[in-house]
């Protein structure tokens, strides 16, 4: 049964949450600055620390007044009353990707407390189970069933390279828009991300295959979008002849979706990051090493990678 501060914390809006400990004060402010410092957007600068906020509400609630005496359990116990709690939009249970979004954002944070030697916790097997991610991932067989959906014309030669990047590389979306021509090492088999997230540069190694259907689109596809007269440094190129944005390649993948004859994919909400979980899933299954598959994916600490491992045991077949 909740406790009357359990039912407060979970039913609380979350800006309006009051914070007593003077300390948990400092931290918020001090998180806000790292932030920044890292380069995050300005959104998620002031978005991350209101949701921290909300947790440390929560700690005040249980009587945990030192950060360093936050345990897996007690981020376990705050999921469970995120997943019952009501939006104060309406009547409805907070969103999965809410929820999701209060875990990534629990998880840098407990790297900012370790940065800083102010402890660092946890996050409990529990709570990564109970919170379902919000992008579906694909098996072997459907990823198939989009590229045999594919056609033989420009657009399927460029849906193959766009496959490619984002199922293939595992790349973000902006990190795959954001490609030159330039950036894709042929004879190294390796793809050069100068723009990944939180400004970071990475190389990404990828298969034959993956490298023989960038190389087609390149050497054909690629130049038939092109505007004569018109140079274009940017390896994915709209029918207009600029970069092709990032909406528009999920819209290709959402036409390869129609297009095919696997019913269970057709039920599917896919997008540009399915594509991303999908390949880290199936690399686990594989049995590559978690901090790997970390380091293709570009995720700065191995704790991101971890819900792959729920995810991979999820799909088995």
């Amino acid at each position: 049964m909740k406790t009357k501060k359990q039912k407060q914390v979970s039913q609380y809006p979350m800006k309006k949450l009051p914070l007593h400990n003077s300390f948990y004060h400092l931290l918020l402010s001090s998180f806000k600055e790292w932030l920044q410092l890292l380069g995050y957007t300005s959104t998620s600068v002031s978005g991350f620390p209101y949701m921290i906020q909300e947790f440390l509400f929560f700690l005040e609630s249980q009587n945990i007044n030192n950060i360093r005496e936050v345990s897996a359990e007690n981020v376990s116990t705050y999921f469970s009353l995120l997943r019952e709690r009501l939006a104060h939009e309406g009547n409805k249970c907070l969103s999965v990707n809410y929820i999701n979004k209060h875990l990534q954002v629990l998880r840098k944070f407990s790297s900012y407390l370790r940065e800083n030697d102010m402890g660092g916790f946890a996050i409990a097997e529990q709570a990564l189970k109970a919170v379902k991610n919000p992008h579906e991932v694909l098996s072997k067989e459907e990823i198939q069933s989009l590229y045999n959906a594919t056609g033989n014309d420009v657009f399927g030669v460029r849906d193959k390279a766009i496959l490619g990047l984002y199922y293939g590389a595992g790349l973000r979306r902006n990190e795959g828009v954001q490609l030159d021509k330039d950036d894709i090492l042929f004879e190294q088999g390796l793809i050069y991300v100068r723009k990944g997230k939180n400004y970071t540069e990475r190389y990404v190694p990828v298969n034959d295959r993956v490298l023989k259907d960038l190389s087609v689109y390149q050497q054909s596809s690629r130049e038939w979008f092109k505007y004569e007269g018109k140079e274009q440094e940017a390896f994915l190129i709209s029918l207009k002849g600029n970069r092709l944005d990032g909406m528009s390649a999920c819209l290709r993948i959402k036409a390869l979706q129609k297009a095919s004859d696997d019913l269970a994919l057709l039920q599917k909400k896919i997008g540009l990051h399915s594509l991303r979980h999908s390949v880290a899933t199936h690399l686990l299954q594989q049995g590559m090493p978690l901090q790997k598959i970390a380091q293709f994916l570009g995720h700065k600490t191995i704790e991101s990678t971890q819900i792959y491992t729920h995810l991979a045991e999820e799909t088995k077949t």
